[in-house]
């Protein structure tokens, strides 16, 4: 009776129209000023501070962007992706995720000392990403968001591949009786990106009704974000 309960999730889940909080709070998100100053203190950190100014005139230059970047941890990807590349190639969430994976990617076969495709990902690479797509897709259907190394390994999904990339990072369960190892997603968009690239490449052959059981408006709703993808 002296508990107190803490809900946390996105507005889009409606959890004041199940129950009756006593405070009810919404995350702004970074504004301008923030924004400013996490850019400046990326780049001095990384010894690059003449980028800043660059970055910051071309994210006041794209609308979209700006509405992204309110989000910190889309923030942060676009700062690796100018520090790598010093240009903004993309003003949607698909197109920076996009960017992001490629430059993982990229990071990955030089440490590796493999060859990066002009076109494409390498084939072990893109097999494994489309493997971890559909267990993010499973896992997002059970309202989940993490996936147990047990199942991975079930779907002889080369897991450690996808952990040297930095796509998932290695997590124990809560549970103290029965701990499981666990692979977590960077953020719940980085989940539904991978499980609506996979969606991409799956409705070729399977109707994507089927597929993302939408058998309700309601369930629409809940994958809206995936189905941005």
């Amino acid at each position: 009776p002296k508990s107190t309960i803490v809900i946390t999730s996105r507005p889009s889940a409606g959890v004041q129209q199940h129950t009756e909080p006593d405070c009810l709070m919404h995350i702004m998100g970074f504004s301008p000023q923030h924004v400013k100053k996490y850019v400046q203190q990326y780049f001095s950190i990384v010894g690059k501070l003449e980028q800043a100014e660059a970055l910051l005139r071309t994210l006041n230059e794209s609308q979209v962007v700006i509405d992204l970047i309110h989000t910190p941890i889309f923030l942060l990807f676009v700062c690796v992706l100018w520090e790598e590349e010093t240009v903004m190639t993309t003003g949607t969430t698909t197109g920076l995720y996009n960017s992001l994976l490629t430059d993982l990617v990229r990071k990955h076969c030089k440490r590796e000392g493999v060859d990066m495709p002009t076109d494409g990902l390498p084939a072990e690479v893109a097999g494994a990403l489309l493997q971890l797509g559909k267990l993010a897709l499973e896992v997002l259907l059970r309202n989940e968001t993490t996936i147990d190394v047990a199942e991975a390994e079930k779907a002889n999904m080369n897991w450690e591949l996808l952990l040297k990339l930095g796509v998932v990072s290695m997590e124990m369960s809560a549970s103290r009786l029965h701990p499981r190892k666990q692979l977590n997603f960077s953020h719940k968009t980085m989940q539904e990106f991978l499980a609506g690239r996979y969606a991409a490449h799956a409705v070729v052959d399977q109707d994507i009704v089927e597929l993302l059981q939408l058998t309700s408006i309601s369930n629409a709703l809940e994958l809206s974000n995936l189905l941005q993808f």
